[in-house]
């Protein structure tokens, strides 16, 4: 039997769930240059990432951004979620141990989340990853 539980009890678990996650401000305190050229995101709250032909895309209220390799694609794509308007030219930086870094932390906050959420209604174990990914400062991460 799954329970309803109050919006503070909720608030309660998200806090601390967030105070021991590793997560942090994607992509400045995972990226160890922040000298180079910087690229404009678009705005907007739906934010996909998905490979068509040889690119991989990031949508963002369908305005795409194609990239040429997976972690490029993710940068923009964590970037986008974080609500930034603009962030590091992927092709300037080396993404690929700041994404594992960024993922280890997202994948260790997730099996909290899970965690916590077992005893949960669907409905307050969504309220719950949705709280937490607020707290931390994206959309929808979780």
């Amino acid at each position: 039997m799954h329970e309803n539980i109050s919006g503070e009890k909720l608030l309660s678990m998200a806090s601390e769930i967030v105070r021991k996650s590793g997560v942090k401000s994607f992509p400045d305190d995972y990226v160890t240059s922040h000298s180079g050229e910087r690229i404009s995101i678009p705005e907007g709250s739906t934010v996909m990432m998905f490979r068509q032909d040889e690119s991989v895309v990031v949508s963002i209220d369908s305005q795409r951004i194609y990239l040429r390799t997976h972690d490029q694609a993710k940068f923009i794509f964590y970037s986008a979620k974080r609500g930034l308007p603009e962030t590091i030219n992927p092709y300037s930086v080396d993404l690929h141990e700041a994404i594992i870094k960024f993922e280890e932390d997202l994948d260790a906050t997730q099996r909290d989340i899970n965690a916590a959420s077992k005893a949960l209604s669907e409905h307050d174990s969504n309220e719950l990853r949705s709280m937490c990914s607020r707290m931390l400062g994206y959309r929808d991460i979780f």
